[in-house]
């Protein structure tokens, strides 16, 4: 019995690692892609201001 109730207790813990390891990779990865689409506006709004100019 002890050893199934460590083996469980292992599984959990795992399992609570995994998904909190995956949720953190998650927001990183949403997080660098919103830097990148506020950076591709940046330079979407500084090309058109210089077609404008000349």
């Amino acid at each position: 019995m002890a050893i199934n109730d460590i083996t469980i207790i292992s599984l959990i813990t795992l399992t609570i690692f995994i998904l909190s390891s995956l949720f953190l990779l998650a927001l990183r990865t949403l997080k660098e892609g919103r830097k990148a689409l506020k950076e591709i506006n940046k330079d979407k709004t500084n090309i058109t201001k210089k077609t404008k100019k000349t």
